[in-house]
């Protein structure tokens, strides 16, 4: 399959006029209209101030009622993962086993004998049946075709008896660093779950081709540009990275896209020229992602008091605190910034510690560390990440979806520090939001539903989730729009409309401020502007 064409797009000199344009200039935060003269602002202010600084020959848009805001980044993604889930088993928002059943079946009609069965997306925390999912569930579905479901948080899988046995992976199999092998207590057989060891898997599923790597990374761009999406942060490897790059090269990236790569390939990286501020104005490196534990849906969040549903349980760490300093000394050793996974309060506290102790290694780097996720929180530890001027990245739609299971796991008690959004901003402590697609749809008008409500879009719970906690639409959107430019290292040219700053813009059908926040998410992106260019309208 060859390259698709580049998505239909034109750089210009364009004069947008519109009542409602939010800048997140701290000192000018709305104008009326902005002129783009090929990829940057040129001049932003009144309608009488742009049209004195606009080109004679500068088309004008004018584009009454809507709201045009700083590009939307999405700034935790897995962006090829993204773009090969749209071509597996869909198994979001299904609510109950046997659905997720019929569409696996389907999918299985559709393969070879000995093809691989992929699916993504499934929550037994949402089904009827209320149960996790064992390999006989998928046996009688694909006896001839080794199968794999992933979790919608992607740290754990379902697995038939066909994929153990190519696996290697028996009754007698010791789970690896970091995972768990579920195994009947009865019988000592894996039942086909497996939670953080997915990789025992993936080891024996035929990689993606170069040339279907750029295929899904096209599919995912497309996904997320019809989202308002400008730039991403994306936790990837370099063999992801290898495709992004033809890509970026062949000008068919649009998006801007901050790529990571885990400690272990920094100095393979390094060997082919990939350093700490390597690359262009649409592709480049310079952070690091590391796993301080798992997720809350897979009872593998790290705490420091154990689950109530499982007293003898408290998490599984994917790295002792010794490790994790490691490998963040690692990260400096190659001048690059650190984003920590750490979703239970536990993981916080390491990651913390981590970051602390390796700047006293490298006392004169000059860190843009961020800590990612930060579902639970110890109260005593907000005021650390404002002493160590570290970034939270949190995912806003994770309010809606996680909201119910975290009082069941958690209690109400630790609660109150759950999705902290509103705690972190009264400390100070800069926030950046994601959707961690494919875990969540990337629609930033989900999250922006979220932080501003603490409810899903059906309106749960009533009152809103620990109320306290929410924010404004303000400052939900420059959690979008703002706080990653100085994380990218970008903040120069990124971060808000000001002259002289790229023009990446998004521009929704209407104005938000002036609709109910349970409809945001049907409010349609109208058009996406990345680097001057019409990336994708409606």
């Amino acid at each position: 399959m060859s390259t698709q064409a580049p998505l239909p797009s034109r750089r210009m000199n364009l004069t947008i006029v519109s009542s409602r344009i939010f800048t997140g200039d701290a000192s000018r935060p709305w104008a009326e209209a902005v002129c783009i003269q090929d990829n940057q602002i040129a001049a932003i202010g009144t309608n009488a101030e742009v049209k004195a600084a606009s080109p004679e020959h500068a088309e004008v848009l004018e584009l009454p009622g809507r709201l045009i805001t700083p590009g939307f980044v999405d700034a935790h993604t897995h962006f090829l993962t993204l773009g090969m889930t749209l071509q597996w088993v869909d198994l979001r928002n299904v609510p109950s086993l046997d659905a997720c059943r019929q569409r696996i079946h389907a999918a299985v009609a559709t393969r070879q004998p000995g093809d691989w069965i992929i699916g993504r997306g499934w929550n037994h925390h949402f089904w009827q049946e209320d149960r996790e999912p064992t390999r006989q569930d998928l046996d009688d579905l694909t006896p001839n075709n080794p199968a794999m479901m992933i979790r919608a948080c992607g740290h754990s899988v379902w697995v038939n008896s066909l994929a153990l046995q190519q696996a290697g992976i028996t009754r007698d199999t010791p789970d690896p660093p970091g995972g768990q092998i579920d195994k009947d207590p009865v019988s000592g057989e894996p039942t086909g779950l497996l939670r953080e060891a997915r990789h025992l898997i993936e080891a024996h599923i035929p990689p993606a081709t170069l040339e279907e790597r750029k295929q899904a990374a096209l599919a995912a761009q497309r996904e997320m540009l019809r989202f308002g999406i400008t730039g991403i942060r994306s936790m990837e490897k370099l063999q992801q990275l290898e495709a992004l790059l033809e890509l970026d090269q062949e000008s068919f990236l649009k998006l801007r896209l901050y790529h990571l790569l885990p400690p272990p390939e920094l100095e393979e990286a390094a060997s082919r020229g990939i350093k700490a501020g390597w690359g262009s104005e649409h592709l480049w490196f310079g952070q690091a992602k590391i796993f301080a534990d798992g997720s809350l849906g897979a009872d593998t969040a790290l705490l420091h008091e154990p689950y109530l549903h499982k007293p003898e349980s408290y998490g599984l760490p994917f790295l002792t605190p010794q490790e994790l300093r490691e490998y963040v000394e690692l990260a400096y050793s190659y001048d690059c910034d650190v984003a920590i996974h750490a979703i239970g309060d536990k993981a916080v506290t390491n990651a913390l510690d981590a970051i602390a102790a390796a700047r006293q290694a490298y006392p004169d780097r000059q860190s843009r560390d961020t800590i990612e996720h930060v579902q639970l929180v110890r109260p005593q530890d907000f005021q650390r990440f404002l002493d160590l001027g570290i970034t939270a990245s949190p995912q806003p739609p994770f309010i809606a979806t996680d909201w119910n299971v975290a009082m069941k796991k958690w209690g109400p008690e630790r609660c109150k520090t759950a999705y902290a959004l509103k705690t972190f901003l009264d400390y100070g402590i800069p926030l950046q939001f994601s959707s961690d697609t494919p875990v969540e749809l990337c629609s930033p008008l989900l999250g922006l539903q979220a932080a501003v409500t603490r409810q899903t879009p059906e309106g749960e719970p009533p009152g809103g989730w620990f109320p306290e906690q929410r924010l404004t639409l303000e400052e939900s959107i420059r959690g979008y729009t703002s706080r990653y430019a100085w994380t990218f290292r970008r903040e120069d040219r990124l971060g808000s409309l000001a002259p002289g700053k790229w023009a990446d813009l998004t521009i929704f059908s209407q104005d938000l401020f002036h609709v109910e926040p349970q409809n945001w998410p049907s409010v349609n992106v109208e058009m996406t502007i990345v680097h001057g260019e019409i990336a994708y309208h409606v």
